[in-house]
């Protein structure tokens, strides 16, 4: 059909309809599954439902096109959607108010809204129109099944077909086979059949439950507390604007040049073009930022087990990827991306109340880590069809033939709904044109000047290497990309870049009656180390300065809670002099955490 098969970007906000539909009826599907049941939800709903409810994103709706099949009736499409209702219980699945458990129904009846077009429009149009209706009210889990399906047509036969679903219940992937089924089903009334009984959420419940979900529990959690205890609490510092946050925005770069440049790198480094796009993140944020060590949540599906592939749920949660950019090549770097990726994705977060456990960490290194900085690839879903001409030819074209493409790209920024994340890279579709966005939560801080300088970094490097491994070391020669800079107030402490002046401000709100001050000391292997003096005598301990400290740390992401405090009987003449605070009579020392003298 040639339209776009997954909905992830928002429309403009206040875009008028590309065409105007007029609701002319509306068809009944009764559907009657295999079972009914309930239980407890899934990991995968969870994230979901708890994201959902954190950030009210756009992406809680998962929209995309239901492709018809030459000369299909409006019977072939509902005899198509009675057997996917019939077929997968995530389709027909209620979640109670407790947020805890799912109600899975053996039968009902889902409505297909029948819609006709005032002007003659081509498919991608009325496509994009009917998931614009059925995105128009939120879904009620607790009362309403969470799929609405929707028909363009003419003298009452079918012109074009969307869905929209709740992504409780579905992932990319599920909507990506959900989609083939579907039109599997119009085409071939033979097929209508429901089938064998498949994994289904309430027996993927169960699995992550049982004694080996629970193993595998517990050693993601190990995982994830390894790099906890080295990861920044954000990789992209940047000093808080002068003027206040700026809301959230998105920029957008279309590039045939570097979709030309991928299957060279594909096809020299044996690794997959997906890779190598995560691999030229890295080594451009490594770059800008200064940080070697580049550590991201990224979105997996989990999808490895032979019982999942045709899965019908969400899978996706986070998993931590980290990859060091200490490699001489970016061919060599392209391999440890890879690498860490599949060790990542073995180890996914696990039940957010065991993930509790990490908080101790941040805490004892007195930071707050937060999904600041994030890599999304979406573009398998993205590129579920059959390649265009472009991505078929890109391994016959010349290298050079990319470089040549790159006056042809473009960066477009464009609004978009609140999120969390200051810097969060999502790849969409890598054939034909590679489609890769900035978002951010803050455009005060990461400008859209910015996200260009990122987006066409990273277009530049794998331009480059299309022609052969590019050495890192001329980075900023390739990417035109310089580091970050920093005057003196900044300091690079246990992984993290701070400022001694954010630092101060979270002492001042934190400790307003204890006059403190926060210094950068050496410690004993002459690396720095924060160290507050306070002067309120008596009325405060380390233990209750470290716990103020930390209860105002969240959105502060260039500042960290000291790792030592002391607390003076009074303060000096001049509190900014680190002498005269040395020369006080000590009342009380220490690090102020949990398990040791306070």
């Amino acid at each position: 059909m040639g339209i776009r098969p997954i909905d992830l970007v928002p429309p403009p906000e206040d875009a008028p309809p590309a065409v105007r539909l007029t609701h002319v009826d509306q068809l009944r599907v009764r559907f009657t599954g295999e079972r009914d049941g309930e239980g407890p939800i899934t990991l995968g709903q969870a994230n979901m439902l708890s994201w959902i409810a954190k950030e009210k994103p756009y992406g809680r709706f998962a929209a995309g096109p239901l492709e018809l099949p030459p000369g299909a009736s409006m019977v072939d499409v509902t005899a198509a959607v009675e057997v996917l209702m019939a077929r997968h219980e995530a389709l027909r699945t209620l979640f109670p108010a407790d947020g805890r458990t799912q109600q899975v129904l053996r039968s009902g009846e889902l409505a297909v809204d029948v819609f006709t077009a005032d002007e003659e429009a081509d498919t991608q149009v009325l496509v994009n129109e009917l998931i614009r209706i059925l995105r128009s009210e939120e879904f009620d889990l607790s009362q309403e099944l969470p799929i609405r399906v929707a028909v363009t047509a003419v003298d009452g036969v079918p012109t074009a077909a969307a869905v929209v679903y709740s992504h409780v219940v579905v992932d990319l992937p599920s909507m990506v086979m959900l989609a083939r089924q579907f039109t599997e089903l119009a085409a071939e009334p033979t097929r209508r059949q429901v089938g064998p009984h498949g994994h289904q959420p309430l027996d993927q419940a169960a699995a992550e439950r049982s004694e080996r979900g629970r193993r595998r529990s517990e050693e993601a959690l190990r995982y994830w507390e390894r790099i906890f205890t080295t990861i920044p609490q954000n990789l992209y510092a940047v000093p808080p604007a002068p003027d206040g946050p700026g809301g959230s925005s998105s920029s957008w770069l279309w590039s045939r040049a570097a979709a030309l440049a991928l299957p060279h790198i594909a096809a020299r480094t044996g690794a997959s073009t997906s890779m190598a796009v995560l691999a030229a993140v890295c080594a451009v944020l490594s770059h800008r930022t200064g940080h070697r060590q580049i550590a991201m949540p990224t979105l997996c599906s989990n999808r490895y087990e032979r019982r999942l592939h045709d899965y019908i749920g969400p899978l996706a949660t986070d998993s931590l990827v980290s990859v060091e950019v200490t490699c001489a090549g970016f061919d060599e770097l392209i391999h440890r991306a890879g690498t860490a990726v599949l060790r990542a994705n073995r180890y996914p977060a696990g039940q957010p109340q065991e993930m509790d456990r990490l908080a101790r960490i941040t805490d004892e290194r007195g930071i707050h880590v937060a999904r600041r900085c994030t890599f999304n690839d979406s573009s398998a879903a993205m590129g579920s069809g059959p390649p265009t001409p472009a991505a078929t030819d890109a391994t016959a074209t010349d290298p050079t033939e990319a470089r040549r493409a790159l006056t042809e790209s473009t960066v477009v920024p464009r609004s978009w709904g609140e999120i969390r994340a200051l810097l969060a890279f999502r790849l969409l579709d890598k054939e034909g044109q590679m489609i890769l966005g900035v978002l951010t939560a803050d455009r005060h801080r990461i400008t859209d000047a910015e996200s260009a300088l990122l987006l066409t970094a990273v277009e530049r490097l794998l331009v480059e290497a299309a022609a052969g491994d590019v050495d890192l070391d001329r980075l900023g020669e390739v990417t035109a990309v310089a580091p970050l800079t920093r005057d003196a107030d900044w300091r690079f402490v246990d992984s993290n870049w701070i400022q001694l002046s954010q630092t101060q401000h979270l002492l001042d709100d934190a400790l307003p009656t204890a006059g403190a001050r926060v210094f950068a000391v050496p410690d004993d292997h002459g690396r720095p180390e924060l160290v507050a003096y306070l002067a309120n005598g008596d009325a405060t301990t380390p233990g209750r300065a470290h716990r103020a400290c930390l209860e105002r740390l969240p959105g502060r992401d260039t500042a960290m809670a000291p790792r030592r405090y002391v607390v003076c009987a009074r303060a000096p003449h001049d509190p900014a002099d680190l002498s005269q605070w040395r020369r006080m009579p000590v009342r009380h020392t220490g690090d102020g955490r949990e398990g040791t003298p306070q």
